[in-house]
């Protein structure tokens, strides 16, 4: 008796831990974008920026984000990743704009600025792949995978931002 007993508040603990860490049925993840690249601080074998992410919730109810962990790839190769540990409440149906610290190694860096001096086009390719850590409406994992592209045509911003008239340098 006493082993029939054992399995079942086995079982029940199974049950309830699965129940409690998986998505909720109709939970659609939220989106991540990077809105925002900035250098920090460049070392010799490391080079710091500063990403500000915009995490959507399309969601009908709030989403409580204790964490993100995420790489960023340009043109097919490993960038940087980075990870936080603040607590972002995003409305439902809304955004919420957030800060994180990423990291760099010196070759992923070289291998940027050669394939960005060696490009004819002035586009380049981004994806930021992860994982946010929802603790509310229940404890799960919402992965995220955004793609896009980058148009760095300095020379038509130059002239944009050159007011007539003005020779500039």
């Amino acid at each position: 008796m006493k082993r029939v007993t054992c399995r079942w508040m086995a079982a029940w603990v199974l049950v309830l831990t699965v129940s409690c860490s998986t998505m909720p049925k109709d939970f659609e993840a939220p989106r991540v974008t990077i809105t925002d690249l900035t250098p920090k601080d460049m070392a010799i074998f490391e080079q710091r920026f500063l990403v500000k992410l915009r995490i959507q919730n399309p969601n009908d109810q709030e989403l409580s984000i204790n964490g993100l962990r995420f790489d960023i790839q340009l043109n097919q190769h490993e960038f940087a990743s980075g990870m936080s540990g603040q607590q972002v409440a995003v409305p439902r149906f809304g955004s919420q704009l957030v800060d994180v610290e990423v990291f760099t190694t010196l070759a992923s860096f070289l291998r940027q600025i050669r394939d960005l001096t060696k490009r004819e086009g002035q586009h380049v390719s981004y994806r930021l792949k992860g994982t946010a850590f929802v603790d509310a409406p229940s404890t799960f994992k919402a992965p995220f995978d955004e793609q896009g592209e980058i148009d760095l045509d300095f020379e038509s911003l130059s002239e944009k931002s050159t007011p007539e008239g003005s020779k500039g340098f």
